[in-house]
């Protein structure tokens, strides 16, 4: 890996697993690389699409009581990506089978496109590969999550 690479770690929490009948909460990204470390932050919270909450119920409320419309949201993330995406940097995501998927549907969903593509690198898989496990204790608010995950990530990978 290159130590100038940006990449973009992305973290959500969701009201549950099921897309288009849960809702994407909270989006946390943080972009950065191995040289210059965490450059830059975004998180925003999501009002629900509807009343279905299994998992994150804190984030649930939170979003339910300040967050922005879906379509709003997203406009604000691919905004703050566009300058690193323009630079090339990576998504990367952890899982990136759970958390890239929504954001893929709500950009599609509520922007009617996908400026972000359909390839963000697995952290977790990055290190299966590599014979070790990504083990990091994280508080489950996106944001931190991701700062969390994605220094752990340019420290060992």
């Amino acid at each position: 890996m290159s130590r100038d690479k940006l990449w973009i770690m992305v973290d959500v929490e969701t009201s549950g697993p099921i897309l288009g009948r849960h809702s994407l909460t909270e989006l946390g990204a943080v972009v950065g690389s191995a040289e210059r470390g965490v450059i830059d932050r975004f998180e925003v919270l999501i009002t629900p699409l509807s009343d279905e909450v299994i998992t994150s119920r804190g984030s649930f409320a939170r979003a339910r009581s300040s967050g922005l419309a879906p379509a709003e949201a997203m406009r604000r993330f691919a905004a703050w990506t566009l300058p690193h995406r323009e630079r090339r940097a990576g998504f990367i995501a952890r899982p990136a089978a759970f958390d890239w998927p929504w954001i893929v549907w709500y950009a599609w969903t509520f922007l009617g496109e996908n400026p972000f593509g359909f390839k963000a690198v697995c952290a977790s898989s990055w290190f299966e590969a590599r014979g070790r496990s990504f083990r990091v204790d994280l508080p489950h608010r996106a944001v931190d999550d991701a700062d969390i995950q994605l220094r752990h990530f340019l420290a060992h990978a």
